[in-house]
């Protein structure tokens, strides 16, 4: 999964239309409420099997923060493009 990827999510979720959300975005900023932040999650374990837990989301501020806990999981995603799991 890339960051792109993730970030896809994000919006498919927000129900955003136009680019993408920066890192340094807030979730809540972005449109993420509790409904979109189970549908993140959701998709996020769907399409490419890493597991974030509720509690974690929750403590989670911005988008960077997110693609921060994915790229611990399994892979570095330096930049938009680059695999955040190998």
């Amino acid at each position: 999964m890339t960051e792109t990827m993730v970030l896809e999510i994000i919006r498919e979720a927000v129900d955003g239309e136009g680019g993408y959300p920066g890192r340094e975005e807030l979730l809540q900023d972005v449109g993420v409420d509790s409904i979109a932040g189970y549908e993140i999650r959701l998709l996020i374990r769907e399409r490419c099997g890493a597991q974030v837990s509720e509690e974690e989301f929750d403590g989670l501020r911005s988008v960077g923060d997110l693609l921060d806990l994915l790229r611990c999981r399994g892979g570095a995603p330096a930049g938009r493009g680059t695999a955040l799991d190998a």
